[in-house]
């Protein structure tokens, strides 16, 4: 495929008309919303996206990829940015495809720690959003908002050949538009609590049950610590899946580096170590996988409980806009403290780094 950076670039007119274009995608119905008597169910519409991708030619493509797919209710995307700092920082092309965004919807899609440019989105989005009108929109119709998105971030990696994908889960897992890949290298889940309990269950059991279903056949998957119930849903789920082997992420403090200095993490809040414990795991999942460019002794120092200078440099100069981020302003002596949180236990995570950043900044 021809590499859209070297085209020329778009204007910003051109870009705002892909934006306006994008907008028709969404439907404004939500996955909790009563179905009509011609709707489709929400497994339906997920059974579509791999016929969107068998007529988008992108079914090779996509399962070429090597995938780290995280799954989760709080620090999904934290620990998305860890893993993809790391991977950066040995020497690994990167595509990172995150969401919600802040500013601009090209914070979705990272490639080597960069927003993609006006170009590559623009191309790319003309170039899927024709396809689908060709081959789809007469009896499978456009895919929605999200769906379109996710197959728009699948063919921006394939056309710019990256290393591994780290994949963010947008709502769930089990019918999550990213879940359409066949065979990821590494599965994770982050901390579980309840959350969009309307759609995903009304227990932590059901809800892990639904972040569960990202799990595939001989494929690891590892947890962060969880409530007893919620690992009791990860555990049987895993057992239903042929070979697939669930562990637990170790404590952050069990891990050193190579010149025995203390790990630094470029995120604040001591929520943000269960983050960076799942990271280190499914880097090493994802390195035990790929050991024939790593060799033998990188793999062994790992499993020893050794990290790679390359990765505490990573963890350290990780960041993750709208995460613990203080920005401090032209007015004197003024700062913002901006963080997010939706669900209680996320909200105390918030407080307790504010009010320690708070004190620490006095």
């Amino acid at each position: 495929m021809a590499d859209p950076m070297e085209e020329e670039e778009v204007t910003d007119d051109e870009y705002r008309a892909a934006l306006e274009a994008l907008q028709s995608t969404i439907s404004g119905k939500t996955r909790a919303a009563p179905k009509g008597p011609n709707d489709l169910t929400w497994e339906q519409q997920f059974d579509r996206l791999h016929l969107y991708l068998e007529r988008l030619g992108m079914t090779e493509s996509v399962n070429a990829m090597s995938y780290i797919h995280v799954a989760g209710t709080k620090g999904k995307g934290s620990t998305c940015a860890f893993v993809d700092a790391c991977l950066r920082r040995a020497g690994t092309r990167t595509g990172l495809y995150t969401s919600p965004h802040l500013v601009d919807i090209r914070e979705r899609y990272r490639i080597d720690g960069q927003p993609v440019s006006k170009t590559t989105f623009t191309r790319n989005f003309w170039w899927l959003h024709g396809k689908l009108r060709e081959t789809c929109e007469a009896d499978l119709g456009m895919p929605a908002y999200f769906r379109f998105l996710t197959l728009l971030g699948f063919r921006i990696f394939a056309e710019r050949a990256v290393d591994a994908v780290v994949l963010e889960v947008g709502l769930g897992g089990r019918l999550d538009a990213t879940n359409v890949i066949r065979s990821p290298a590494v599965c994770g889940v982050t901390s579980l609590g309840l959350d969009h309990v309307e759609v995903l269950g009304d227990t932590v059991g059901k809800i892990a049950r639904e972040k569960a279903g990202i799990f595939k056949p001989r494929c690891p998957a590892i947890t962060s610590p969880q409530v007893p119930e919620a690992m009791e849903a990860l555990d049987r789920v895993a057992a239903e899946v042929d070979g697939c082997s669930l562990t637990t992420a170790r404590p952050l403090r069990e891990w050193r580096t190579l010149s025995g200095d203390p790990i630094r993490l470029g995120l604040a809040g001591k929520h943000q170590e269960l983050n960076a414990a799942l990271a280190i795991e499914l880097m090493r999942a994802w390195t035990r996988r790929t050991a024939p460019v790593w060799g033998a002794d990188a793999v062994a120092r790992l499993d020893a409980g050794t990290l790679p200078e390359t990765w505490a440099t990573g963890l350290a100069e990780t960041e993750w806009f709208g995460r613990a981020q203080v920005v401090p302003d032209d007015v004197e002596d003024l700062s913002w403290y901006l963080d997010g949180a939706h669900t209680e236990e996320s909200m105390r995570h918030v407080a307790e780094w504010f009010c320690g950043a708070d004190v620490a900044g006095r």
